[in-house]
Formats: C-alpha cells, sequence, structure tokens
C-alpha cells in the first residue's frame, strides 16, 4: 500500500511536469506562428529596421524554439524543485507537530494531497488513542480508589469481629459462632477483591495462551450452571435451558470456564430478584458452537454496550460492593473468546439483557 501510495505520487510530480512542459511548447509554437504570419504580411527591406533581427529568427526558428523549450524547461524544473522543498519543509514541521494536541489540521501544499490527508488521519487516529487511554487510566484509577475502599471495608470487619472474640471469651457459643461465619464472609470478600488486583496485573503484563484440548462443551456448561445454582438462589432466579447434548469444542478448558464464570457472575450481580434466565447452547450450521443467555435486568444503553467489554467498565455508576468487581471480567471474556477467535456481543432493551458468544468449533490457532 505504502509503495502504491509513492508510486502514485511520483507518476503525479511527472504528470504535472510533462503537462506543464507541453503548455510551454505549444505556447512558444503559436507565438512563432502568429509571429511568421505577421511577419509574412508586410514586404521586409534590407533597409527596415528590424530587417536583420527578423530575417535571423527566420533563419534560426528551429534552433531558437528548442533554446526557447529548453529555457522554459529549466525555469519550470526550478519552479517546482523549490515548490517541492518548500514541501518538505512544511512536511518536516507538520511531523514535529503531528502528534500534538491541538485540533488543527495539517495543511501541505497541493502535490502532496494524499500525505496531507494520511498526516491528518494520524493525527485523528492519535487524538482517539490518547482519549481512549486517558479515559481507560481514569476508570483504572477510579477503580483502585474504590477497591481501595471496598478492601478496608471488610478488613475492619474481620478485625473488629475477631478483637471482640479475643477480648469476650466468656461469649455464647451461639454469638461466637455467629461472629465467626461473619467474619468468614467478610475475610472470603476480601480474598475476592485480592484476587481481582491479581487479575488487573495479569490482563495488564501478560499474554494469554492458549492450551487447547477437546472437551464436550455441553457438560461443562451444564455443569457451571449447578455450581452457579446457589448464587442463582440468593437472589430467586430460576435457569431456562436449552442445552443441546455431544457438542465438543476444540479450546483452553480452563479459560472457557472462566468465560462461562465471567457471564454467569454477571448475569447474578445484574438481573432482578427472581426472574427466569434463558440459556441456550446450539451447534450452528456453520460448525460453530454458539451460547446464548439473556436475563432480566435494567436496560444497557446501547452508548454503554460500546464500552461493556472495556477494561475497568462497571454498569452501575454507584460503585456498590456488592455488585461487581473490577470491571475486567467481560474485558477478560472479550479477549479469551477472540483468541479462539470466536467473537461476543451484548444486546440489551425492554429490560432483557442477551449475550451471544460464538466459538469456531474446531478452531486451531496458527
Amino acid at each position: 500500500m505504502k509503495g502504491e501510495k509513492k508510486n502514485a505520487l511520483h507518476k503525479k510530480w511527472l504528470k504535472d511536469y510533462l503537462r506543464q512542459l507541453a503548455i510551454c511548447f505549444a505556447v512558444i509554437v503559436v507565438l512563432f506562428v502568429f509571429f511568421d504570419y505577421i511577419c509574412s504580411r508586410k514586404i521586409w527591406y534590407k533597409e527596415d529596421p528590424l530587417y536583420q533581427l527578423l530575417n535571423f529568427i527566420d533563419m534560426n526558428k528551429s534552433t531558437i524554439c528548442l533554446l526557447l523549450i529548453l529555457i522554459c524547461a529549466v525555469f519550470i524544473s526550478a519552479y517546482n524543485f523549490r515548490k517541492i522543498f518548500s514541501g518538505i519543509r512544511q512536511i518536516i514541521e507538520a511531523v514535529d507537530n503531528l502528534y500534538a494536541e491541538s485540533d488543527e489540521e495539517i495543511v501541505l501544499p497541493s502535490q502532496f494531497g494524499e500525505l496531507e490527508n494520511s498526516m491528518n488521519q494520524i493525527r485523528i487516529n492519535a487524538r482517539e488513542n490518547r482519549q481512549a487511554a486517558r479515559e481507560a487510566n481514569q476508570r483504572k484509577n477510579d477503580m483502585i480508589m474504590y477497591m481501595a475502599h471496598d478492601l478496608k471495608t471488610p478488613l475492619t470487619s474481620v478485625i473488629g469481629y475477631l478483637s471482640l472474640l479475643c477480648q469476650e471469651p466468656d461469649i455464647p457459643e451461639k454469638s461466637r459462632e455467629k461472629y465467626m461465619n461473619i467474619a468468614l464472609k467478610k475475610a472470603q470478600r476480601l480474598e475476592e477483591l485480592i484476587n481481582e488486583f491479581f487479575d488487573i496485573t495479569r490482563f495488564n503484563f501478560t499474554h494469554m495462551i492458549l492450551e487447547k484440548s477437546n472437551v464436550n462443551l455441553s457438560v461443562m456448561v451444564r455443569q457451571m450452571i449447578s455450581e452457579f445454582s446457589p448464587q442463582f438462589g440468593t437472589k430467586g432466579l430460576t435457569v431456562s435451558e436449552d442445552i443441546e447434548d455431544g457438542i465438543y469444542l476444540v479450546c483452553d478448558v480452563d479459560k472457557m470456564e472462566r468465560v462461562f464464570d465471567n457471564l454467569f457472575r454477571n448475569i447474578v450481580n445484574y438481573s432482578y430478584e427472581n426472574t427466569e434466565i434463558d440459556l441456550k447452547l446450539r451447534k450452528m450450521r456453520t460448525g460453530s458452537v454458539q451460547l446464548i443467555t439473556q436475563n432480566k435486568g435494567k436496560t444497557i444503553p446501547r452508548e454503554m454496550q460500546e464500552h461493556i467489554f472495556e477494561q475497568f467498565f462497571r454498569l452501575d455508576s454507584s460503585r456498590s460492593s456488592g455488585t461487581g468487581g473490577a470491571g475486567l471480567g467481560l474485558a477478560v471474556t472479550k479477549e479469551i473468546v477472540t483468541l479462539h477467535g470466536g467473537t461476543v456481543i451484548c444486546e440489551s432493551e425492554n429490560e432483557w439483557i442477551r449475550f451471544t458468544v460464538t466459538i469456531p468449533s474446531s478452531f486451531k490457532k496458527s
């Protein structure tokens, strides 16, 4: 592509140069014809002041014409080289300001039109990338701040209840058991949050490597639903499953389990209580495997649907520690699915949330 643009630019310059020479040649020829016509309408004598000059010109028409063309070619070349060198200086200045914060467009001489368009596109892409990086960094900083607060809350509870147990040895057994259970739950929540911090580190500084094997996906999904039954039950969620038997998939089993884990956790976090979850697993005619989850919950605005798979993005603006985690789950899900050659999309309307995961059943990593 770069070579094609370079050749196109050379051809354009050469075409412009030849066109200018052709125009110059045409003008010279027209002038000579006009001169010859004017001179032929009059009888010239040796005594006329211009006779010698006109006679010389008439005797050396070809030589004079070629000499004029050569002089024009030199001037045209000098003019074009001047324009090119001037354009190069402007290009150098534009390159220096290519990644500047200014929104002012780059303007180059007309002969560098394609280069001007390319450089302006680079500026636009760089500006969009900077904005995306700032937004991602801001989300990350906000999430770290909120998670630091979330870490402190269960830790304070654990210390408080354990201190109470140590300071009051005569607490009734029933109360002691109650306090220990509360401390345990808070400690488990603390462990979840710490694991999410490790997830942030892994997601940013390592690249996932797939360790593939052939797995019965139908059995895996049913097992994951069974493991999540207690969490579904706490919100009164029921599962309506339509799972096709005998669906096999070549994939990284551990990472694919994480895809389902993240999706199911998202369903638990953002479903209305006492509602039904629709879950379908099927093999498509194309040979791909498709998992569709649909749950009843607050409609995700279209503008948020575009960002839901980004790092550190969470739907709940209140950052409640009771719903969701670091906002990495769906981002990790998308990366895993993409590494398997598949796609994951989110759709939401009329208080329904639908995730569709599609993966080639015989995917082989190159």
